[in-house]
């Protein structure tokens, strides 16, 4: 942020972006069960008054992580993909950048209101459903339907289509050789560096995600009694696993990409 020519390149403000929630959401792993596994004589006792206040906050966090990553690949899909149709380009200023961010952010947080209201602490022992939570209707609408369409279903969807564009678009101008030797390998460079940040986030989402829908749609199938089963337990620590590497890797797509991708588009 205080770099100037870092804050002016539109790349560099969303994967910062990007980063930036990771941190959050890494933090929030560690809360809600990382001091409950490390500490085990008083992290029960300590997650019982953390995780209603942490896990609602995570779960937004998680949400503007998933919906940032989709709106890299659109980005770039409009770059690269719609450059002569559509004067994206000029539309694309470091304001607007910022606005969408902030869009995604307030969308995340009006989404994940109800998760605020979903668990109660109960004569400080143990952790249960609210009225709300417990609620059909709640788990029916949050747990599942809504779960696939907008976390689910509107960002994968959008992240695959993207992507695969991209790759076909940058496959045909590197055969097209329709300009001089020279600028075709040094596109051919550029094309690359964003063909693998592209794949790298796609890959990452999908292998993190996916699970997550897969247990989403289970637990609301079944309700809580689904923990009772050691196995969904296992299943559950594999998929935080996952959405750890998953935030832990963008720091390193940020240290990758972050400076230079703001020059290939350009050059692209």
């Amino acid at each position: 942020l205080l770099n100037l020519v870092r804050r002016s390149s539109q790349t560099d403000i969303y994967i910062f972006g990007l980063s930036f929630i990771s941190i959050f959401v890494l933090a929030g792993f560690l809360l809600t069960h990382g001091i409950r596994s490390t500490f085990h004589e008083y992290g029960e006792i300590i997650h019982r008054y953390l995780f209603i206040r942490v896990f609602p906050a995570h779960v937004t966090c998680l949400l503007i992580q998933i919906y940032l990553t989709a709106a890299i690949s659109i980005d770039r899909f409009l770059l690269i993909c719609r450059w002569r149709t559509f004067s994206y380009r000029k539309w694309r200023t470091p304001k607007r950048i910022i606005f969408i961010i902030l869009s995604i952010t307030l969308f995340s947080i009006l989404y994940c209101l109800p998760f605020w209201f979903e668990h109660v602490l109960i004569d400080n022992q143990y952790i249960s459903l609210s009225s709300i939570g417990s609620q059909p209707l709640f788990r029916l609408l949050m747990r599942q339907y809504l779960y696939f369409i907008f976390v689910f279903f509107l960002p994968m969807s959008s992240i695959i289509i993207c992507t695969l564009s991209i790759i076909h678009t940058l496959c045909n101008l590197t055969k097209n050789k329709y300009k001089h030797h020279v600028h075709y390998f040094h596109r051919k460079k550029h094309s690359r560096k964003i063909h693998t940040l592209l794949l790298s986030i796609m890959i990452i989402f999908l292998s993190t995600q996916l699970p997550y829908f897969i247990f989403n749609v289970i637990y609301a199938l079944h309700g809580p009694s689904l923990m009772e089963n050691i196995r969904a337990r296992q299943y559950l620590v594999i998929n935080n696993l996952l959405s750890t590497i998953n935030a832990s890797t963008t720091f390193i797509l940020y240290a990758l990409f972050g400076t230079k991708n703001s020059n290939n588009s350009q050059n692209i």
